[in-house]
């Protein structure tokens, strides 16, 4: 019987009963293969959204760390005098291990140890081996100090370099937590746009010798820079802050006129007599 089909001509036997429990089986496990895969494909869902969604609330979309906690360094770099300038592998500084002080230090000694350490890629700020800083806390800031005149030049380099350089919500605390003076005056230095290049460190410093325990007046200059107004053929700019000991730290002091021309920047011909850090 040609184009009979086969089953028509030979009829399938009966199905016995092991063979039903073995097709029931197979339909089983295929029905959970296909379960896993859909909550499987479920789950990865889940997971791309939460990578693509908002960042986690209090940084702002796209806002670098305030600190990564790494060690170690990438190579040195220079500023536009040649001043050698560690670059830490964290943005924030890496804190450096810490001895005690030579003993009958004068005001104006340098601390031991000084590194200067580019933070928030175009500032430069001091580090010592003496005092301090000890750590830089979550925030960004510079921490453990040491209650000294070294102590006063380190916090305003430290407070400087934050306040210029770092990422808005560390400038925002730096201003908030280690800067007192009229909201004014804050507001100009939360303002201000640097240049997109090395800060020049200022490797030259001198504390007033009024200083106390409570009070100094720190000058920290850079140069030299070229000029023919002067007759050396060059000066050096100097600024000037007030650091005040306050809550366990030192502060910037803002005076409460805020800025004018009594808290400008100066120029100096010579630093002889001043202290190189």
């Amino acid at each position: 019987m040609m184009g009979t089909p086969l089953a028509a001509e030979y009829p399938a036997p009966p199905e016995s009963p092991r063979r039903r429990r073995l097709v029931l089986w197979l339909v089983v496990v295929a029905l959970i293969l296909v379960i896993a895969t859909v909550v499987a494909i479920a789950l990865l869902g889940v997971g791309e959204s939460k990578d693509d969604g908002a960042a986690p609330s209090g940084l702002p979309t796209g806002a670098p760390p305030a600190s990564t906690g790494e060690d170690g360094y990438l190579p040195d770099t220079v500023d536009r005098y040649g001043q050698q300038i560690r670059v830490p592998r964290d943005p924030a500084g890496l804190p450096l291990l810490q001895t005690p002080p030579k003993v009958d230090r004068e005001v104006n000694d340098p601390a031991t140890g000084v590194q200067w350490q580019r933070v928030y890629e175009f500032g430069a700020a001091l580090f010592s081996t003496s005092d301090g800083p000890t750590s830089i806390n979550t925030d960004g800031l510079a921490q453990g100090i040491s209650h000294t005149p070294q102590g006063s030049v380190i916090a305003a380099s430290q407070i400087i370099a934050r306040a210029y350089f770092g990422p808005t919500q560390v400038r925002q605390t730096v201003m908030t937590q280690q800067v007192i003076g009229p909201d004014s005056a804050k507001a100009m230095v939360l303002d201000l746009d640097m240049p997109a290049r090395q800060y020049a460190i200022d490797r030259f410093a001198r504390v007033d010798p009024q200083y106390s325990d409570t009070f100094s007046r720190v000058s920290l200059a850079s140069g030299p820079k070229t000029s023919s107004e002067y007759p050396s053929g060059q000066y050096y700019g100097v600024t000037t802050l007030t650091m005040v000991w306050d809550q366990g730290q030192w502060k910037w002091r803002i005076p409460d006129d805020g800025f004018t021309n009594a808290t400008a920047d100066t120029r100096v011909e010579s630093v002889v007599g001043w202290a190189q850090w």
